[in-house]
């Protein structure tokens, strides 16, 4: 390592009269901080420069508590400049505004980087097969999530104070400060959806319930000084049925048996409003933590809201508002983890208030990243949300192509079926026929494979990406693959119809000349010409002359 590089501490201004240290680098008086931003596809995010080195710590409870508070303060007279990882200048100013374009998981995104040959600018995004090796292949998704980074860099100018010719240009020296360090990961996070509804009786009392204190409590999650946007991007009622529970998977479960139905509250929930959300790791429990935490501190306002607008008798024997959380994956996409069933909420939660043993803690194991199907299963229909994955049925197979889960699965080709359901590459379509024809199929086909080898070598892989070296090993598939070998196969069928139409020539002639010396005359047939002979009396027989000649 240089000697010029060395790891100090990088003191930042006191916040609630603690000064924080954060492990940083300095060089040449320049402090640097590296963050990991987890971009969500289809949204549209701030990113603010002014954040000090994240502590790292095990637990994501405590993850949480020690970096909530992650604004620092540059020095005066600068400003912060984005630069691009080839040094372009990309912004001005302290928020940097991201949004990456909706993709699915299965699919290769448009900012998503990977090796390629030519520059990203070159050509545009593309996934038909002329360009299949250079976007790097569409299966490098879950490998390679590497999109970008971006440097926020500190200018700091020397401070002027007057003129002293006002028509002479002043020269100010400059330096760069403090410098951030971005590197971004995109991933694809779900549609939530938190679902609230309370018993018909409250609710004839006073239809806004429910709306009034929920979105009351979204206008106060917004902050632009901690540069955190609104958390509830849409607010909804409509009217349901309600369905008797039967169990703890009802998708509502009231506890008041009528046959009226009652009205239900869904907000749709945008967990990456802040520069913490931003920086927590989906895929370790950091953002599942602060979703936790959101839905439990929704949970209590509604709760004191609904104490202080209702008169009941005893309100603590029955549930008062039942919840539950709406997750949508995008098509051919879904969550590995079982969505949670919360419990319905009451006035007793208001006496302990803490998240512990609360309804929202159910959420905690619940990871939000929606992952691609894997080989063998698809959606039931081609870009549909049904809500998870199904094996491909049988004559279809999805995987080893580049395939996209949302597309559905593919078909094997005609007159070719799978033995089993979740196929997972064409090698596993067979002919649609009985066990004792597909042997003898097979061994024909392995004879020509033998024979292509002999003439034509070893073949390469079969696609052309360079992402997706996969050959094709099913014997069937070997036909017709090559001009030599079809023309060889052509002329010798032509040979063999040639000489099964002279055997059959030869034959007819064959069998014609053996019946006309078979047939014999019938004297009893009066169109049959008599003949006439004479007895000598002397043992000869004499024929009749024939007077014509």
């Amino acid at each position: 390592m240089d000697s010029s590089i060395k790891d100090r501490f990088c003191p930042h201004r006191p916040i609630g009269g603690m000064r924080i240290y954060g492990t940083e680098r300095i060089h040449n008086s320049q402090c640097k901080t590296h963050h990991m931003v987890w971009l969500p596809a289809g949204k549209l995010v701030s990113l603010p420069c002014k954040l000090r080195q994240l502590h790292k710590r095990e637990s994501p409870e405590w993850w949480v508590r020690e970096n909530r508070e992650l604004d620092t303060n540059f020095t005066s007279n600068s400003i912060a400049a984005w630069y691009d990882r080839l040094g372009n200048l990309l912004h001005v100013g302290e928020i940097l505004l991201i949004h990456v374009p909706p993709f699915e998981a299965s699919e290769l995104s448009v900012t998503q980087y990977a090796a390629r040959p030519t520059p990203p600018t070159e050509k545009p995004m593309s996934l038909m097969p002329e360009y299949r090796s250079w976007i790097g292949g569409t299966n490098q998704i879950l490998k390679v999530r590497h999109m970008d980074s971006v440097t926020c860099s500190e200018l700091q100018t020397s401070t002027v104070i007057g003129y002293r010719d006002p028509w002479k240009v002043i020269e100010r020296k400059s330096r760069i400060g403090r410098q951030v360090f971005f590197t971004f990961m995109i991933y694809v996070q779900p549609i939530i959806i938190w679902n609230y509804a309370v018993p018909p009786e409250i609710e004839f009392e006073n239809r806004s319930v429910l709306l009034k204190p929920v979105t009351n409590w979204c206008y106060k999650q917004r902050s632009i000084k901690r540069h955190v946007a609104r958390a509830c991007s849409g607010i909804y009622e409509h009217r349901r049925p309600f369905v008797k529970l039967s169990g703890l998977k009802e998708r509502m479960p009231l506890v008041q048996s009528t046959a009226l139905g009652y009205t239900e509250l869904g907000v749709q929930i945008e967990l990456s409003v802040s520069p913490l959300s931003l920086l927590a790791d989906p895929t370790n429990g950091e953002l599942s933590y602060l979703h936790a935490h959101l839905k439990h501190s929704l949970d209590m306002y509604l709760l004191e809201d609904l104490e202080n607008q209702l008169n009941l008798e005893d309100p603590f024997e029955s549930t008062i508002v039942a919840t539950r959380l709406s997750v949508i994956c995008p098509p051919g996409t879904f969550t590995f983890t079982t969505k949670p069933v919360l419990r319905g909420l009451n006035f007793e939660s208001l006496l302990n208030s803490s998240f512990k043993d609360s309804s929202a803690e159910a959420l905690l194991p619940y990871k939000l990243i929606c992952h691609p199907c894997p080989d063998g299963t698809a959606s039931r229909a081609p870009y549909t949300y049904d809500d998870g994955c199904y094996k491909c049925p049988r004559g279809y197979y999805r995987g080893s192509t580049g395939w996209p889960s949302s597309a559905g699965c593919l078909r094997c080709p005609e007159g070719f079926t799978t033995d089993t359901v979740g196929a997972t590459s064409i090698g596993e379509c067979k002919l649609n026929a009985g066990a004792i024809t597909r042997w003898i199929l097979s061994q024909l086909l392995q004879m020509w494979f033998s024979l292509e080898q002999i003439i034509a070598g070893k073949s390469g892989p079969e696609t052309p990406t360079r992402a997706l070296p996969f050959d094709q090993q099913s014997a069937w598939a070997w036909l017709g693959r090559l001009d030599r070998l079809q023309s060889i196969f052509k002329k010798q069928y032509r040979l063999l119809l040639k000489a099964v139409l002279i055997g059959q020539i030869n034959l007819v002639s064959h069998i014609k000349m053996r019946a006309k010396q078979s047939v014999k005359a019938d004297p009893n047939d009066p169109f049959t010409p008599r003949i006439e002979v004479d007895h000598n009396g002397k043992g000869d027989y004499t024929l009749p002359r024939n007077d014509n000649k």
